[in-house]
């Protein structure tokens, strides 16, 4: 894309650079014609690629918002589950509760299972200390009588009934026991895999929430360069349609504007006295009369790519040489700025104007060496009435590689 800007650009300066020789010609304007045509079918085809890089936006946009919306509902079930996995824990929490209670039953049990050993131990020996000979029988036969026998009968019984149920509580409690221990170990070991179980779906959950994250990232990337690249494209098409437009004003002009324009720039040099600077040959005429105030080459830590001519009072800054005139703008750092095409031997140049009070030409106005084309001013990043004047070998271009020292081409 950059490669194919400079080859336009170049061919651009090619052609305007000749425009001011041979626009006399009558052949020129049908070779103006086709070069115009040409340009106008290759911004045509920069055209279409910014169409196809803006649908390529546009998928991105539509997997974006796809995205978007599976992360909306990863994150609703995440909190949802956020939800069952703290409930789960007030459960859990509540059945440590009830196993406490639990627990405390059991020690009563516990307790009361030592307490009835106690009694059997204690029946135990009291029937050793007997000499171990005695049985119920013995104690019904020993009756003296039929009253006493009954009444020794249902003595008896009575023992041997609460020795029985005795024995049986014993045997309930004891499985009462064993039961609420399985019970609680039973619920507690529930209530933790269900736990285990939501923590395992948070994890899965969580990172196909990352997962997305990593892809949402990576589609904006993409969304990003080709965005870069769309800008780079616009660009391209503003200068070729810029370039397309100067052709087209450049297949208009007429011998008798480059002669009204030659008149102009004489009847300027004669009237403005000493406010004009004098040509003194040279490839590039002097553009403005004053003195040289800032050299170019390292300056303040930076490097200043031009000449800086200064001088009060109004001063008419001139073309330094026949040309295009291909930016006339005002810049955040230049101020009011004029960039012209030139067309010398050959080689094609470029000029630059900058921190202009006013400028008097447009773009694509063809201009001639010595014509008045703006005022001296300090405007932009200016420090100080003067004029920045650029020369560069070529093309201009953001990095000022093809910048030279106008002292080169000036004569003083």
């Amino acid at each position: 894309m950059k490669k194919s800007t400079i080859s336009i650009v170049t061919a651009f300066f090619l052609l305007v650079g000749t425009l001011t020789y041979s626009v006399a010609e009558a052949n020129t304007i049908n070779d103006l014609e086709n070069k115009k045509n040409a340009i106008s079918k290759e911004r045509s085809g920069v055209s279409s690629e910014i169409e196809e890089k803006n649908a390529e936006i546009s998928s991105l946009q539509a997997q974006q918002d796809k995205l978007k919306q599976e992360v909306e509902e990863l994150d609703t079930k995440i909190a949802e589950t956020n939800t069952q996995i703290h409930e789960k824990d007030q459960e859990i929490n509540r059945k440590k509760e009830e196993i406490s209670i639990l627990q405390a039953e059991i020690r009563e049990l516990t307790e009361t299972i030592e307490k009835r050993n106690e009694l059997l131990k204690e029946r135990a020996r009291a029937f050793q200390r007997s000499g171990g000979s005695l049985s119920y029988l013995d104690v019904l036969l020993g009756a003296n009588s039929f009253g006493e026998f009954i009444s020794r009968v249902s003595a008896v019984s009575t023992i041997m009934d609460a020795d029985k149920q005795l024995i049986k509580e014993q045997e309930e409690d004891l499985a009462k026991l064993e039961k609420l221990q399985k019970q609680q170990e039973e619920e507690l070991a529930k209530l933790e895999t269900l736990r285990q179980e939501l923590e395992k779906m948070k994890a899965t959950l969580d990172a196909q929430r990352k997962e997305k994250d990593a892809l949402m990232e990576e589609l904006r990337k993409q969304q990003a360069n080709i965005e870069n690249e769309v800008m780079d494209l616009k660009e391209q098409e503003e200068l070729l349609a810029a370039q397309e437009a100067t052709m087209a004003k450049a297949i208009e002009l007429e011998k008798a504007r480059l002669a009204e324009l030659e008149r102009q720039r004489k009847a300027a040099q004669q009237s403005g006295g000493g406010s004009y600077p004098a040509d003194t040959g040279g490839t590039f005429m002097v553009p403005a009369a004053g003195y040289v105030s800032s050299e170019f080459g390292p300056r303040w830590g930076d490097f200043h790519y031009g000449l800086d001519i200064a001088k009060g009072g109004h001063v008419p800054v001139v073309a330094a040489a026949d040309g295009v005139v291909i930016r006339s703008y005002y810049s955040p750092s230049y101020g009011n700025a004029i960039f012209i095409s030139h067309s010398i031997n050959g080689q094609i140049f470029t000029t630059v104007y900058a921190h202009l009070n006013s400028r008097s030409v447009g773009e694509g106005e063809v201009v001639t060496r010595g014509q008045q084309i703006g005022v001296m001013g300090n405007t932009g990043m200016s420090y100080g009435q003067h004029l920045h004047f650029e020369i560069h070998e070529g093309p201009w271009n953001a990095n000022k590689t093809n910048a030279v020292n106008p002292r080169k081409y000036l004569s003083f």
